[in-house]
């Protein structure tokens, strides 16, 4: 239950921190293409930084789903099985019944 709770709550805080990350990338936009190549070179960047960030969540986000889909799965499995040995005892109460 506090894993579930856990990645709730980290979520939206890895959106909000690459959101905030681009927004200030964005504020050091400038029109000089001279400048841009010199930015997408440096590793120190503003720009480069947001877009490790971003590919950092991008991962993060998609193990997430990956144990998500497969908690569903797993669930779906479950309701599966509850519902065939359902049906299977109403089968065998009808027979019972004279």
């Amino acid at each position: 239950m506090i894993s579930r709770v856990h990645h709730r709550m980290k979520l939206p805080s890895i959106i909000f921190l690459v959101s905030l990350a681009l927004a200030c990338a964005g504020c050091g936009y400038r029109n000089d293409r001279a400048a841009d190549d010199r930015a997408a070179q440096d590793r120190n960047s503003a720009a480069f930084k947001a877009g490790e960030a971003a590919h950092k969540v991008a991962k993060e986000t998609g193990k997430i789903a990956e144990k998500a889909a497969a908690k569903l799965k797993e669930g779906a499995r479950e309701a599966s099985a509850g519902w065939k040995k359902s049906a299977q005892e109403d089968r065998e109460k009808k027979r019972e019944r004279p």
